[in-house]
């Protein structure tokens, strides 16, 4: 679970997180990222869970549901990446 917080934190990154949850901290969401000696705290998760309520089911289980809103930093990859919705109906 440490490790998925971790993907997601750097996925979303540290000025971002910043920006739009309570740990107003750059740095703390930097070093949530990066610092693997350092353990994530409960408060990092419960922040960024409340600003980014989509990667629940990620960071806690591991799984993604898209038709309930529940992604992935790769499944928004892959979703970012895939060709505009009406490619090849013409």
């Amino acid at each position: 679970m440490e490790e998925r917080l971790r993907e997601v934190a750097r996925y979303i990154g540290a000025k971002e997180l910043a920006e739009k949850t309570g740990a107003k901290n750059r740095r703390r969401w930097q070093t949530v990222a990066t610092e693997l000696r350092t353990k994530t705290r409960i408060e990092d998760l419960v922040e960024l869970l409340k600003a980014f309520p989509e990667y629940e089911l990620y960071i806690l289980h591991g799984e993604v549901d898209p038709a309930r809103g529940q992604i992935s930093p790769s499944y928004s990859e892959a979703d970012l990446k895939l060709v505009e919705p009406k490619a090849g109906s013409r």
